[in-house]
């Protein structure tokens, strides 16, 4: 006997559900930060950067902003 009707359907409508979750679990967050070299310091020549940089983590697409003065 072939089923037919609201079952199949539903079992279908079902599996693309899934099939949109997972593909939304797998798809990695992006998100670019925007740093300013230097923090409150800004780009000047008293500033180990060095040491700035240490405890920040730069990813792919990540902005670096020089604020000088004058």
């Amino acid at each position: 006997m072939e089923r037919s009707g609201f079952g199949s359907s539903m079992t279908v409508a079902v599996a693309v559900a899934v099939l949109v979750f997972a593909m939304m679990v797998m798809v990695p967050e992006v998100s670019a930060t925007r740093w300013t070299v230097g923090s409150n310091m800004g780009w000047t020549t008293n500033v180990n950067y060095t040491i700035w940089a240490q405890d920040k983590h730069f990813y792919n697409g990540d902005w670096l902003f020089l604020e000088l003065d004058g």
